[in-house]
C-alpha cells in the first residue's frame, strides 16, 4: 500500500441558476458531510465558473483503486448535500477532471 494524492475537478450546473452564495453552502454542506465520514478532503472552489476541486490522500495499493475510494465518498457527500427543498438550486456535475498529484 502507498499513499496516492488525488485531485480531482468538478463542474456544476443548477437548476433554477442558484446564487453565489448558495454555491458556497452547497459545498459547505458538501464538506461537513465528508467530514462526517471521516474523509480528509480539501475543497478548493471557484463560485464565479462553478467549479470545485475536491483533493485527498489516499492510501491503496493502486492509484484506481484510490481514486475509486475517493470518487465513492465524493458522491456520498454530494448525495447527501443535495436537498429536495423547493427554493435550493439542485447541483449537477456536468465535467470532471482527474489526475494524480505528485509530491514537491
Amino acid at each position: 500500500m502507498r499513499q496516492h494524492r488525488i485531485a480531482i475537478q468538478m463542474t456544476f450546473e443548477s437548476t433554477p441558476h442558484g446564487t453565489d452564495e448558495q454555491f458556497e453552502e452547497f459545498l459547505d454542506a458538501v464538506q461537513e458531510h465528508l467530514d462526517e465520514l471521516g474523509c480528509e478532503v480539501q475543497i478548493a472552489a471557484s463560485l464565479a465558473d462553478r467549479t470545485a476541486e475536491f483533493a485527498s490522500s489516499i492510501e491503496a495499493l493502486n492509484f484506481e483503486s484510490a481514486v475509486n475510494t475517493l470518487l465513492v465518498d465524493i458522491r456520498t457527500a454530494l448525495h447527501a448535500a443535495e436537498c429536495d427543498t423547493d427554493d435550493w438550486p439542485q447541483y449537477v456535475a456536468t465535467d470532471r477532471n482527474l489526475r494524480e498529484l505528485q509530491d514537491v
